[in-house]
């Protein structure tokens, strides 16, 4: 725990936020009177973790701790907390739209090869956010007499489909005896289809 005084304001300069620190930040923007025991259980951190990071947080100079009393703690972000906030949001929205880009070309590559080697049947693996990716990526190609169909996950799958697109970070198990093409790699943001 902190003691009563005020912690810190100013530290030596720092590199990228880590995600849990940008986690914490997030949620001190939206309720700075929040207790480290509420912080800790809507982060899914341990206290302990949660104390730890609260504690770098100030010394690096992006919250300012002020004990209110004896039992009220108030965690406030610093003007250059709030601004590391808005800079990893910032790179957080740009990869995601690398991601989307990614996989929309990844998808283009791959239905029109394979509608070139005459494929008019495709089975699509693919949830949330991926699955209207793929959706709009077949709509605007405009194949004539091809196909989709649409699964939530491999256990789905039908014996009459030989071929699998995936944009899901389910792995195809291991006695699937059909082709499984991924449109997307969640670790490689450079991962595309030739």
């Amino acid at each position: 725990m902190f003691n009563n005084r005020t912690m810190p304001e100013k530290s030596p300069a720092t590199g990228p936020l880590p995600e849990k620190e940008f986690l914490l930040v997030q949620e001190l923007s939206r309720n700075p009177n929040s207790t480290q025991r509420t912080l800790s259980l809507n982060l899914g951190l341990s206290l302990g973790m949660t104390n730890l990071l609260l504690r770098r947080l100030a010394r690096k100079g992006l919250i300012k701790v002020t004990q209110l009393d004896w039992k009220r703690t108030q965690y406030l972000l610093t003007l250059k907390g709030a601004l590391e906030k808005s800079r990893k949001a910032y790179f957080y929205t740009r990869y995601t739209l690398r991601i989307f880009r990614q996989i929309q070309e990844n998808i283009t590559t791959i239905l029109r090869k394979e509608f070139g080697s005459g494929r008019r049947d495709f089975w699509v693996i693919a949830q949330d956010e991926f699955l209207g990716l793929v959706k709009d990526a077949a709509r605007d190609l405009e194949l004539p007499e091809v196909e989709f169909r649409f699964l939530p996950g491999f256990a789905e799958v039908p014996a009459e489909a030989d071929f699998i697109l995936t944009a899901t970070i389910e792995t195809p198990p291991r006695t699937l005896q059909r082709k499984t093409v991924s449109l997307v790699d969640f670790d490689n943001i450079n991962f595309r289809i030739h």
